[in-house]
């Protein structure tokens, strides 16, 4: 099978997105495909890629004005035409509803060929972003974007049921297939020294409450640092924030300003395939997710690790963090819930064990390679019709 996949978010991007669609297309070519990868180059310039069994067309893009570090692809009509012709594949796989994405559907489309698009964001997502003055306007018009694209695909993916229920109440009306993005059990749950983490990292030897991921503006770090803040006033800890992003010196700052700098550690990006990834999630002892999830990635991951978590009760993420069974919830937007919650952990070493052991078994109905391969089975039975 020959596959074309476009992304706006791949490698050298750190996101959700650029990891889903890494494991996506390893596991595919290990199971004998052909995969074409189109996603954004850095430049003005168009060029191609060979590595590894995978070919990538990178197109000429601008900066993304609204997320520091990614890119936007401009006048891809005719590229992504010729792409296509190139290429000849059996199926399209695209990964947002922008206009690269749209011009491949378009030519699959006049080519007979079925396209599956993947949803991986909510609309307040995008919110976060624009001023208060245009929201409104702003994500009517792309709702109405949004919906008409994917009801031109044969199938859209969502990583949740939420995000399933969430696509069909905009107006989306092709089959539309709950998957989850999957995490590699093994590789999460394989130990590492924590000394050796500590040392690594210069992290005391005291509670460490983690987060992991993008720092930007739709990640609600601002409530974390909040929380932390009135539990660190009570109980000794540490709190890790991992990853890079826009707001990466506004919290720095926010930390300091609070008087927390001692008692926290900013790792900076730290990419997806390192071992220090792993490591950095078995040295915590919570780990905390604040904003509005289609799923998370990293969640499953601090699950598969062993680790409680405190997530909003927002979004998708009730869908993975049953309260008072392998973690606990917090009210959306609240840092005196959250606070509440981090304590309640902090203070019951039992409770944590309680929550550690059913958080693996949550991660297991999340492996990897069966969400990988129900990936596959849809393209196969696209093909099939």
């Amino acid at each position: 099978m020959r596959v074309l996949i476009g992304t706006l978010s791949y490698k050298p991007n750190v996101s959700g997105v650029a990891v889903g669609v890494d494991l996506l297309t390893q596991y595919l070519i290990e199971h004998g495909h052909q995969v074409f990868i189109v996603a954004p180059s850095r430049s003005l310039r168009s060029y191609v890629e060979h590595q590894d069994n995978l070919t990538i067309y990178r197109v000429r893009s601008i900066p993304n004005p609204a997320r520091r570090g990614f890119y936007l692809p401009v006048f891809t009509g005719r590229i992504t035409e010729k792409i296509f012709r190139e290429v000849k594949p059996d199926i399209v796989h695209v990964h947002d509803p922008m206009a690269m994405s749209r011009y491949l559907q378009k030519s699959a489309t006049n080519h007979g060929v079925p396209t599956v698009a993947s949803n991986h964001f909510m609309l307040d997502y995008v919110g976060a972003y624009l001023p208060r003055p245009i929201r409104s306007m702003v994500l009517s018009w792309l709702r109405r974007k949004y919906v008409k694209f994917y009801n031109q695909c044969q199938a859209v993916i969502a990583p949740s049921y939420t995000t399933v229920d969430y696509l069909r109440g905009l107006g989306v009306k092709v089959p539309l297939c709950a998957l989850s993005n999957g995490v590699d059990i093994e590789r999460f749950f394989a130990y590492i020294p924590l000394e050796q983490t500590r040392k690594a990292y210069n992290l005391p030897n005291m509670p460490i409450i983690l987060y992991l991921g993008r720092l930007d503006k739709d990640k609600s770090l601002n409530i974390l640092i909040d929380a932390f803040a009135q539990v660190r006033a009570q109980i000794p800890c540490h709190l890790l924030l991992v990853g890079g992003g826009d707001k990466q010196l506004s919290l720095a700052r926010q930390i300091d300003k609070r008087g927390l700098s001692q008692w926290a550690t900013l790792t900076g990006l730290i990419p997806h395939h390192s071992l220090d990834l792993v490591a950095l999630y078995q040295v915590a002892d919570i780990y905390v997710i604040a904003s509005m999830e289609t799923q998370s990635i990293t969640t499953l991951e601090a699950l598969a690790a062993g680790k409680p978590v405190v997530a909003a009760n927002w979004g998708a993420l009730p869908e993975l963090i049953h309260d008072g069974q392998n973690g606990l919830l917090f009210e959306a937007g609240s840092s005196t819930d959250l606070a509440t919650k981090i304590k309640k952990l902090l203070d019951d070493s039992d409770l944590r064990a309680q929550l550690s052991i059913a958080a693996i078994q949550t991660a297991t109905e999340h492996e990897l390679r069966k969400s990988l391969q129900l990936f596959e089975d849809l393209y196969v039975q696209l093909l099939a019709h």
